[in-house]
Protein backbone atom coordinates (compact mmCIF):
# COMPACT_ATOMS: atom_id res chain seq x y z
CA UNK A 1 0.00 0.00 0.00
CA UNK A 2 1.16 3.53 -0.84
CA UNK A 3 -0.52 6.69 0.72
CA UNK A 4 0.07 10.39 -0.23
CA UNK A 5 -1.11 13.48 1.29
CA UNK A 6 -1.35 16.21 -1.28
CA UNK A 7 -2.40 19.65 -2.15
CA UNK A 8 -3.09 21.60 -4.90
CA UNK A 9 -1.37 23.89 -7.00
CA UNK A 10 -2.59 25.50 -10.26
CA UNK A 11 -0.98 27.98 -12.43
CA UNK A 12 -0.77 31.68 -13.16
CA UNK A 13 1.22 32.33 -15.81
CA UNK A 14 0.50 32.91 -19.43
CA UNK A 15 -1.28 29.96 -21.22
CA UNK A 16 -1.80 28.44 -18.20
CA UNK A 17 1.55 27.50 -17.47
CA UNK A 18 2.30 25.23 -14.40
CA UNK A 19 5.19 26.92 -12.44
CA UNK A 20 6.10 25.28 -8.89
CA UNK A 21 8.47 23.80 -7.19
CA UNK A 22 7.78 20.37 -4.95
CA UNK A 23 9.96 18.14 -2.35
CA UNK A 24 8.98 14.65 -0.46
CA UNK A 25 8.71 14.80 2.88
CA UNK A 26 8.75 11.89 5.19
CA UNK A 27 9.36 9.26 3.19
CA UNK A 28 8.63 5.81 4.49
CA UNK A 29 8.94 2.37 3.36
CA UNK A 30 5.11 2.29 2.81
CA UNK A 31 4.74 5.76 3.08
CA UNK A 32 4.77 8.89 0.73
CA UNK A 33 3.95 12.24 1.96
CA UNK A 34 3.88 14.57 -0.78
CA UNK A 35 3.98 18.16 0.17
CA UNK A 36 3.15 20.80 -3.70
CA UNK A 37 4.62 24.19 -2.62
CA UNK A 38 4.83 27.75 -3.55
CA UNK A 39 7.50 29.15 -6.10
CA UNK A 40 10.43 31.99 -5.62
CA UNK A 41 13.55 30.65 -3.36
CA UNK A 42 11.72 29.62 -0.12
CA UNK A 43 8.93 27.04 -1.22
CA UNK A 44 5.99 27.91 0.95
CA UNK A 45 2.92 24.82 2.04
CA UNK A 46 -0.13 26.12 0.31
CA UNK A 47 -2.84 26.53 3.66
CA UNK A 48 -5.38 23.80 2.19
CA UNK A 49 -6.61 20.96 4.41
CA UNK A 50 -4.00 17.94 3.82
CA UNK A 51 -6.05 14.91 2.52
CA UNK A 52 -4.63 11.68 1.70
CA UNK A 53 -4.77 9.27 -0.95
CA UNK A 54 -4.02 5.25 -0.85
CA UNK A 55 -3.54 2.83 -3.42
CA UNK A 56 -3.92 -0.37 -3.36
CA UNK A 57 -3.88 -3.57 -6.17
CA UNK A 58 -5.89 -7.03 -6.70
CA UNK A 59 -8.89 -5.27 -5.21
CA UNK A 60 -10.86 -4.32 -7.91
CA UNK A 61 -12.71 -6.79 -10.87
CA UNK A 62 -10.66 -5.07 -13.41
CA UNK A 63 -9.08 -2.25 -14.46
CA UNK A 64 -8.90 1.18 -12.17
CA UNK A 65 -11.28 1.65 -9.48
CA UNK A 66 -11.74 4.76 -7.03
CA UNK A 67 -13.01 4.77 -3.58
CA UNK A 68 -14.13 7.39 -1.37
CA UNK A 69 -13.59 6.78 2.20
CA UNK A 70 -14.18 10.84 2.73
CA UNK A 71 -16.89 12.62 4.12
CA UNK A 72 -16.87 14.91 0.94
CA UNK A 73 -18.87 14.40 -2.14
CA UNK A 74 -15.67 14.17 -4.99
CA UNK A 75 -15.64 15.29 -8.18
CA UNK A 76 -12.65 12.78 -9.88
CA UNK A 77 -10.59 12.82 -13.22
CA UNK A 78 -7.67 10.11 -14.52
CA UNK A 79 -4.66 10.70 -16.49
CA UNK A 80 -2.99 8.32 -18.52
CA UNK A 81 -0.67 7.73 -21.96
CA UNK A 82 -2.06 5.47 -24.28
CA UNK A 83 -0.25 6.19 -27.02
CA UNK A 84 -0.70 10.13 -26.52
CA UNK A 85 -1.76 11.62 -23.03
CA UNK A 86 -5.42 11.28 -22.09
CA UNK A 87 -7.07 13.44 -19.23
CA UNK A 88 -10.92 12.17 -18.35
CA UNK A 89 -13.45 13.35 -15.59
CA UNK A 90 -15.54 14.08 -14.18
CA UNK A 91 -16.73 11.10 -12.52
CA UNK A 92 -18.96 11.52 -9.28
CA UNK A 93 -18.35 9.42 -5.95
CA UNK A 94 -20.58 9.71 -3.14
CA UNK A 95 -18.72 9.25 0.29
CA UNK A 96 -18.23 5.36 1.01
CA UNK A 97 -19.01 4.49 -2.97
CA UNK A 98 -16.44 2.84 -5.31
CA UNK A 99 -16.19 2.92 -8.69
CA UNK A 100 -14.37 1.70 -12.07
CA UNK A 101 -13.04 5.12 -13.76
CA UNK A 102 -11.12 3.04 -16.29
CA UNK A 103 -12.64 -0.24 -17.33
CA UNK A 104 -10.76 -3.09 -18.75
CA UNK A 105 -7.34 -4.93 -18.20
CA UNK A 106 -4.75 -2.27 -17.41
CA UNK A 107 -1.84 -1.96 -20.35
CA UNK A 108 0.28 1.03 -18.81
CA UNK A 109 2.69 1.30 -15.86
CA UNK A 110 1.55 4.54 -14.57
CA UNK A 111 -1.67 6.66 -14.13
CA UNK A 112 -2.47 10.16 -12.61
CA UNK A 113 -5.21 10.69 -10.42
CA UNK A 114 -6.97 13.70 -9.81
CA UNK A 115 -10.08 14.60 -6.86
CA UNK A 116 -11.69 17.43 -5.74
CA UNK A 117 -14.70 17.91 -3.37
CA UNK A 118 -18.13 19.47 -4.04
CA UNK A 119 -18.10 23.01 -4.22
CA UNK A 120 -21.76 22.14 -2.82
CA UNK A 121 -19.72 21.82 0.77
CA UNK A 122 -18.94 24.08 2.62
CA UNK A 123 -15.74 25.64 4.26
CA UNK A 124 -13.84 25.84 0.83
CA UNK A 125 -13.25 23.07 -1.72
CA UNK A 126 -10.41 20.51 -0.83
CA UNK A 127 -7.80 19.31 -3.44
CA UNK A 128 -6.39 16.01 -3.63
CA UNK A 129 -3.68 16.66 -5.72
CA UNK A 130 0.02 16.04 -6.53
CA UNK A 131 2.73 17.05 -9.06
CA UNK A 132 2.49 16.06 -12.70
CA UNK A 133 -0.01 18.93 -14.79
CA UNK A 134 -3.15 17.83 -16.57
CA UNK A 135 -6.21 20.01 -18.16
CA UNK A 136 -9.23 19.62 -16.64
CA UNK A 137 -12.76 21.11 -18.32
CA UNK A 138 -15.37 22.58 -16.48
CA UNK A 139 -17.90 20.25 -18.70
CA UNK A 140 -19.77 17.65 -16.42
CA UNK A 141 -18.02 15.33 -19.03
CA UNK A 142 -14.74 15.29 -20.92
CA UNK A 143 -12.09 13.51 -22.39
CA UNK A 144 -8.93 15.53 -23.48
CA UNK A 145 -6.08 14.74 -25.53
CA UNK A 146 -3.61 17.43 -24.16
CA UNK A 147 -1.78 18.33 -21.82
CA UNK A 148 -0.24 21.55 -22.86
CA UNK A 149 -1.09 25.35 -22.65
CA UNK A 150 -4.11 24.45 -21.12
CA UNK A 151 -5.41 27.90 -20.25
CA UNK A 152 -4.87 28.83 -24.02
CA UNK A 153 -7.66 26.28 -25.02
CA UNK A 154 -10.00 27.50 -22.13
CA UNK A 155 -8.86 24.55 -20.19
CA UNK A 156 -8.41 24.40 -16.41
CA UNK A 157 -4.14 23.48 -15.43
CA UNK A 158 -4.33 21.00 -12.63
CA UNK A 159 -1.74 18.79 -10.81
CA UNK A 160 -2.01 14.97 -10.52
CA UNK A 161 -0.41 12.37 -8.28
CA UNK A 162 1.56 9.94 -10.01
CA UNK A 163 0.67 6.35 -9.19
CA UNK A 164 2.88 3.27 -10.55
CA UNK A 165 0.80 0.26 -10.35
CA UNK A 166 3.92 -2.19 -11.11
CA UNK A 167 2.39 -3.93 -13.68
CA UNK A 168 -0.93 -5.07 -12.24
CA UNK A 169 -3.67 -5.54 -14.30
CA UNK A 170 -6.48 -3.93 -12.15
CA UNK A 171 -5.83 -1.56 -9.32
CA UNK A 172 -7.95 0.61 -6.48
CA UNK A 173 -7.00 4.24 -5.28
CA UNK A 174 -8.84 5.24 -2.29
CA UNK A 175 -9.39 8.94 -1.42
CA UNK A 176 -9.26 9.45 2.75
CA UNK A 177 -8.69 12.22 5.04
CA UNK A 178 -7.24 12.41 8.51
CA UNK A 179 -10.26 10.84 10.15
CA UNK A 180 -10.26 6.90 9.19
CA UNK A 181 -13.29 5.94 7.77
CA UNK A 182 -14.64 2.08 6.96
CA UNK A 183 -16.71 3.02 3.52
CA UNK A 184 -19.87 2.14 5.60
CA UNK A 185 -18.90 5.09 8.19
CA UNK A 186 -17.89 7.36 4.95
CA UNK A 187 -21.22 7.12 4.04
CA UNK A 188 -22.57 8.13 7.36
CA UNK A 189 -19.67 10.92 7.51
CA UNK A 190 -21.05 12.39 4.29
CA UNK A 191 -24.66 12.09 4.95
CA UNK A 192 -23.97 13.73 8.42
CA UNK A 193 -21.64 16.58 6.05
CA UNK A 194 -24.05 17.34 3.46
CA UNK A 195 -26.95 18.14 6.03
CA UNK A 196 -24.92 19.82 7.73
CA UNK A 197 -23.96 21.93 4.83
CA UNK A 198 -27.99 23.03 4.18
CA UNK A 199 -28.81 23.88 7.79
CA UNK A 200 -30.40 20.03 9.29
CA UNK A 201 -28.64 19.93 12.62
CA UNK A 202 -26.51 16.22 12.72
CA UNK A 203 -24.38 16.64 15.47
CA UNK A 204 -20.23 15.84 15.02
CA UNK A 205 -19.25 14.49 11.46
CA UNK A 206 -17.65 11.03 12.71
CA UNK A 207 -19.68 8.62 10.74
CA UNK A 208 -21.65 7.57 13.81
CA UNK A 209 -25.74 6.76 12.84
CA UNK A 210 -26.58 8.66 16.59
CA UNK A 211 -30.19 10.09 17.50
CA UNK A 212 -29.29 13.28 16.48
CA UNK A 213 -27.90 12.34 12.91
CA UNK A 214 -31.15 9.77 12.85
CA UNK A 215 -33.52 12.81 13.54
CA UNK A 216 -31.67 15.00 11.39
CA UNK A 217 -32.41 12.38 8.14
CA UNK A 218 -35.93 12.29 9.23
CA UNK A 219 -36.29 15.97 9.32
CA UNK A 220 -34.61 16.56 5.64
CA UNK A 221 -36.56 13.27 4.22
CA UNK A 222 -39.70 14.85 6.30
CA UNK A 223 -39.21 18.19 3.55
CA UNK A 224 -38.22 16.76 0.53
CA UNK A 225 -41.02 14.04 0.36
CA UNK A 226 -38.65 11.25 0.50
CA UNK A 227 -39.26 7.28 1.03
CA UNK A 228 -38.98 6.42 4.71
CA UNK A 229 -37.65 3.40 3.81
CA UNK A 230 -34.15 2.31 4.86
CA UNK A 231 -32.40 4.90 6.67
CA UNK A 232 -29.43 5.90 4.25
CA UNK A 233 -30.24 5.43 0.71
CA UNK A 234 -28.80 6.46 -2.75
CA UNK A 235 -32.13 8.55 -3.29
CA UNK A 236 -30.58 10.20 -0.12
CA UNK A 237 -27.29 10.74 -0.44
CA UNK A 238 -27.73 11.98 -3.91
CA UNK A 239 -30.95 14.61 -2.83
CA UNK A 240 -28.83 15.75 -0.72
CA UNK A 241 -26.22 16.60 -2.96
CA UNK A 242 -28.31 18.23 -4.95
CA UNK A 243 -29.68 20.77 -2.26
CA UNK A 244 -26.29 21.48 -0.85
CA UNK A 245 -24.94 22.45 -4.47
CA UNK A 246 -28.41 24.40 -5.45
CA UNK A 247 -27.71 26.48 -2.13
CA UNK A 248 -24.18 27.17 -2.62
CA UNK A 249 -25.56 28.44 -6.05
CA UNK A 250 -27.39 31.12 -4.17
CA UNK A 251 -24.47 32.42 -2.24
CA UNK A 252 -20.78 33.85 -2.29
CA UNK A 253 -19.03 36.28 -4.69
CA UNK A 254 -18.76 35.87 -8.29
CA UNK A 255 -16.09 37.08 -10.72
CA UNK A 256 -17.04 37.57 -14.37
CA UNK A 257 -15.43 38.93 -17.61
CA UNK A 258 -16.87 40.88 -19.63
CA UNK A 259 -13.17 41.99 -21.26
CA UNK A 260 -12.33 40.87 -25.09
CA UNK A 261 -9.24 39.44 -22.92
CA UNK A 262 -8.25 36.78 -20.12
CA UNK A 263 -8.46 38.25 -16.68
CA UNK A 264 -6.61 37.15 -13.86
CA UNK A 265 -7.92 38.11 -10.28
CA UNK A 266 -7.20 37.46 -6.80
CA UNK A 267 -9.58 38.08 -3.65
CA UNK A 268 -8.98 39.43 -0.41
CA UNK A 269 -10.92 39.94 3.12
CA UNK A 270 -10.49 39.86 6.78
CA UNK A 271 -11.16 36.30 8.71
CA UNK A 272 -10.45 35.52 12.40
CA UNK A 273 -8.81 39.31 13.12
CA UNK A 274 -5.89 38.23 10.12
CA UNK A 275 -6.36 38.58 5.89
CA UNK A 276 -6.34 36.05 4.15
CA UNK A 277 -5.64 36.65 -0.09
CA UNK A 278 -6.88 34.01 -2.86
CA UNK A 279 -6.10 33.52 -6.27
CA UNK A 280 -5.56 32.96 -9.19
CA UNK A 281 -8.76 32.79 -11.24
CA UNK A 282 -8.04 32.56 -15.10
CA UNK A 283 -11.10 34.06 -17.12
CA UNK A 284 -11.80 33.83 -20.31
CA UNK A 285 -14.01 36.61 -21.80
CA UNK A 286 -17.53 36.21 -20.80
CA UNK A 287 -17.02 33.42 -18.29
CA UNK A 288 -17.76 34.07 -14.39
CA UNK A 289 -16.00 32.06 -11.65
CA UNK A 290 -17.17 31.56 -8.24
CA UNK A 291 -14.74 32.43 -6.00
CA UNK A 292 -16.41 32.19 -2.24
CA UNK A 293 -18.73 30.02 -2.51
CA UNK A 294 -20.47 30.41 1.39
CA UNK A 295 -22.65 33.38 2.34
CA UNK A 296 -20.91 36.83 2.73
CA UNK A 297 -19.74 37.48 6.18
CA UNK A 298 -18.06 40.61 5.55
CA UNK A 299 -18.90 44.23 4.51
CA UNK A 300 -15.79 44.94 2.63
CA UNK A 301 -13.91 42.71 0.43
CA UNK A 302 -10.71 43.82 -1.72
CA UNK A 303 -9.99 42.91 -5.34
CA UNK A 304 -6.90 42.27 -7.56
CA UNK A 305 -7.24 42.05 -11.14
CA UNK A 306 -5.53 42.42 -14.44
CA UNK A 307 -6.55 41.81 -18.24
CA UNK A 308 -4.30 40.22 -20.70
CA UNK A 309 -4.02 42.52 -23.92
CA UNK A 310 -0.72 42.44 -26.57
CA UNK A 311 0.91 45.15 -24.59
CA UNK A 312 1.21 43.70 -21.44
CA UNK A 313 -1.42 43.98 -18.55
CA UNK A 314 -4.52 46.21 -18.26
CA UNK A 315 -5.62 47.00 -14.59
CA UNK A 316 -8.83 46.63 -14.29
CA UNK A 317 -9.18 46.19 -10.14
CA UNK A 318 -6.02 47.73 -9.10
CA UNK A 319 -5.93 49.57 -5.28
CA UNK A 320 -4.10 50.76 -2.08
CA UNK A 321 -4.76 47.79 -0.03
CA UNK A 322 -1.64 45.80 0.12
CA UNK A 323 -1.64 41.83 0.00
CA UNK A 324 -0.08 38.64 -0.42
CA UNK A 325 0.14 37.18 -4.00
CA UNK A 326 1.84 34.02 -5.41
CA UNK A 327 2.62 33.00 -9.03
CA UNK A 328 0.89 29.38 -8.51
CA UNK A 329 -2.86 29.38 -6.91
CA UNK A 330 -2.32 30.63 -3.58
CA UNK A 331 -4.48 30.96 -0.31
CA UNK A 332 -2.21 33.05 2.04
CA UNK A 333 -2.70 33.86 5.74
CA UNK A 334 -1.62 37.28 6.92
CA UNK A 335 -0.68 40.31 4.70
CA UNK A 336 2.76 41.35 6.11
CA UNK A 337 6.17 40.69 5.07
CA UNK A 338 5.08 39.38 2.04
CA UNK A 339 8.50 39.22 0.19
CA UNK A 340 10.09 37.58 2.79
CA UNK A 341 7.72 34.71 3.19
CA UNK A 342 8.37 34.06 -0.49
CA UNK A 343 4.98 35.96 -2.29
CA UNK A 344 4.65 39.49 -4.14
CA UNK A 345 3.16 42.44 -2.32
CA UNK A 346 -0.09 43.32 -4.60
CA UNK A 347 -2.79 46.16 -4.88
CA UNK A 348 -6.38 45.32 -4.12
CA UNK A 349 -8.99 47.60 -4.14
CA UNK A 350 -11.95 47.78 -1.80
CA UNK A 351 -15.33 46.65 -2.97
CA UNK A 352 -18.39 47.59 -0.58
CA UNK A 353 -21.04 44.87 -1.03
CA UNK A 354 -23.57 46.44 2.00
CA UNK A 355 -23.94 43.36 3.58
CA UNK A 356 -25.49 40.90 0.91
CA UNK A 357 -24.71 37.32 0.92
CA UNK A 358 -24.00 36.99 -2.65
CA UNK A 359 -22.17 39.39 -4.89
CA UNK A 360 -21.05 39.79 -8.55
CA UNK A 361 -18.48 41.86 -9.61
CA UNK A 362 -17.93 42.30 -13.70
CA UNK A 363 -15.04 43.18 -14.87
CA UNK A 364 -15.21 45.62 -17.88
CA UNK A 365 -12.56 47.05 -20.17
CA UNK A 366 -12.69 50.68 -19.73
Amino acid sequence: MVAFSVNNIFGRGYGGAVRGCSRLCGVGKNNVRIRSLGVWQACLLLSLMVLGLTATSGQAQAGFTYCNKTSYVLKTAIAFRDGGWTSKGWEVLLPGACTEILEGELKGDTYYTYAESLPGHKGGIKYFAGESPFCLSSDENFELGDRENCGDKGLIGARFVEVSVDGQKEWTTTFTEPKTFTRKKAEIAGAQRLLADIGFDPGRIDGELGRKTRQAIAAFKRAHDLSVSGLISEELMTTLTSEASKEADDLGYKFCNQTQGRVWAAIGFEKNKDWVSRGWWSLDPGVCAKVIKDALTQANYYVHAVMESDSGETPLSVGTYELCTAEAKFEIEGRADCEVRGYTTAGFAKVEIGGEKSFTQTFAAD
